[in-house]
């Protein structure tokens, strides 16, 4: 059965008449009766009936406009929908996030993208950078907007802005406006995440290269932001982002402690396996970042 009859059908339907309706359409009279015909041979029975010069559907042409309506209107939306996925206007994305990136960049970045794809779907996973690369190994995830790593190689990676972690702690800590030596800065226990994390490593790393002791774990968990009011209201040290310490200074309380030799490098930006196997909406997203975050080298 050809769609274009069921079409014509309704158009049939619409008019109530095969002569006005052939002219809506374009196409002949007998062109159009030929259409029904091959309708009612393929249904085995009479879809319209002849009343005056008009003509009427039977109750199985009733039955089969009543398909045909929800058929032609669901390939129509389909089509739609199609034409706004190849543009970049509609879709899925799964996208991983890291937490400060969460909390600072993706609320704007959700906008801009709502004011031209108002119908994607985002699936937004928060979490470290190695459990956000991982299900970007295994294929679940499309996109992640965190800290670049060190190494490019494994995946494809945009920057966005920069970021560093520093030392921080609650704004009523001793070492407040204070370089810390290793000795006072061992009198105090820390909140960090596990050791399988790029920025615990590299903390650890440098306080050992630069006399310190390593930080003593008091606390470890899996998501700093999640447990900041206990900094906040402790003396224990953690690792934060500065734009968040920023951001959040007169709500958390948080504050830097001086101490450039744990200023940690990093980079926000985007990860993915290939910028060509990314779908349009989900290319959208990556360049629209790129215009409210213009990246200087």
């Amino acid at each position: 059965m050809d769609l274009k009859d069921l079409r014509y059908l309704l158009a049939i339907q619409e008019t109530g008449h095969l002569g006005r309706a052939a002219v809506n359409l374009g196409i002949t009279q007998p062109a159009l009766s030929k259409c029904v015909q091959r309708l009612e041979k393929i249904y085995g029975t009479a879809l319209l009936l002849k009343v005056g010069r008009g003509i009427k559907l039977t109750e199985a042409g009733l039955l089969l406009c009543d398909r045909a309506q929800k058929i032609v209107r669901t390939l129509d939306d389909t089509h739609r929908e199609m034409d706004s996925l190849c543009e970049g206007k509609a879709g899925y994305i799964r996208l991983g996030v890291a937490a400060t990136a969460a909390e600072f960049m993706l609320p704007s970045l959700m906008n801009e993208l709502f004011k031209i794809a108002p119908q994607v779907r985002i699936d937004v996973k928060v979490g470290m950078n190695d459990y956000l690369q991982n299900l970007l190994r295994e294929n679940r995830l499309d996109l992640i907007l965190g800290f670049l790593p060190a190494e490019h190689d494994e995946f494809s990676c945009r920057p966005l802005l920069d970021d560093p972690v520093v030392l921080a702690a609650s704004r009523q800590h001793p070492l407040v406006g204070v370089h810390p030596t290793p000795e006072t800065l061992a009198r105090y226990n820390w909140l960090l995440p596990s050791t399988n994390v790029a920025t615990r490593q590299w903390l650890e790393q440098r306080l050992i290269s630069g006399g310190y002791q390593a930080p003593k774990i008091q606390i470890e968990v899996n998501s700093i932001a999640t447990l900041r009011t206990v900094v906040a209201q402790s003396h224990l040290l953690t690792f934060l982002s500065r734009r968040y310490l920023e951001a959040t200074k007169a709500q958390v309380g948080l504050v830097e402690i001086p101490m450039p030799l744990v200023v940690m490098p990093r980079t926000f930006g985007w990860q993915y396996h290939s910028l060509s196997e990314l779908s349009p909406i989900a290319r959208k997203f990556v360049s629209l970042a790129s215009k409210i975050w213009v990246y200087q080298e």
